[in-house]
């Protein structure tokens, strides 16, 4: 009975290491190719294939011969992501850009036309700049709720301006529509926000996007902090520790980066 129970675990585990073999870059396998990744004779491979397009876990291109995830599969990512909670994937992310770099972090999303800050890890430094759990702030004023302008229908960026208006909340707040346009499509250009001096003096922030498996927009993360230690010399690296930490939670929101940009690192998220 022991032996049967193992070679159906085994059975089990050649059928999900099948499936682990679609990915991003590659949506679309033959069965020799399968075959030859696994190790498996051609034959054990197309019993499991049978098995996986009866269940629709995988469909067949009947041009190509090749085959693809299916739409229980689909189905499945789905039921898996409406259980995920943002706060529980983004948590050991924000923990380690702050660790990295010492500043402080925001974790912000969309709640109705504002932007709400839902996290926060505060700088360890004397004198440092912060932003509350449960803060809102106008969407155009900051980083943080630029990206997720820049990132979203355009029909959402319209019912802001309609609704809320551009206040100027300080010195730099952007309080143009025309101007806003233009801010946005940089924003989308270069994948991250910045600011200076738009919602509190001498304040300035870098926000990049975390995408769902829609790729839309869901939150932003970013670091505010002083203008010297956010927007100074090492602005880059800060820009690179945020897309990698973006990547990461929008990875496990279900997003896939588009196969064009699998090897352009982190830098491609949000183009």
């Amino acid at each position: 009975m022991a032996a049967e129970t193992d070679k159906g675990f085994g059975s089990l585990e050649k059928a999900i290491r099948i499936l682990c073999l679609f990915d991003a870059e590659t949506r679309e396998r033959s069965a020799q190719e399968i075959s030859n990744s696994l190790n498996i004779p051609l034959s054990t491979t197309y019993n499991y294939l049978k098995v996986f397009l009866r269940n629709d876990i995988l469909s067949k291109d009947e041009n190509s011969g090749k085959f693809r995830l299916g739409w229980k599969v689909f189905k499945l990512g789905v039921l898996a992501a409406a259980n995920v909670s943002l706060l529980e994937i983004a948590a050991p992310y924000l923990l380690s850009i702050a660790r990295r770099t010492q500043e402080t972090v925001v974790l912000a999303l969309i709640d109705g036309l504002d932007l709400l800050c839902v996290d926060t890890i505060e700088s360890i430094r004397p004198v440092k700049l912060t932003m509350k759990r449960g803060a809102r702030l106008p969407m155009h004023a900051g980083a943080p709720g630029k990206v997720l302008l820049a990132y979203n229908e355009r029909s959402f960026l319209d019912e802001v301006i309609q609704s809320r208006g551009l206040p100027k909340v300080n010195r730099n707040t952007i309080t143009d529509a025309k101007a806003l346009g233009r801010e946005l499509e940089v924003i989308r250009e270069q994948g991250y926000s910045q600011s200076d001096s738009e919602v509190d003096s001498g304040a300035a922030a870098l926000a990049v996007p975390i995408l769902d498996y829609t790729g839309r927009a869901v939150a932003s993360v970013s670091l505010i902090g002083s203008l010297e230690a956010i927007l100074g010399r090492h602005r880059a690296g800060l820009v690179e520790i945020l897309k990698e930490a973006s990547e990461g939670i929008s990875e496990k929101l279900g997003w896939v980066r588009p196969a064009s940009l699998i090897k352009q690192g982190p830098e491609s998220i949000g183009k």
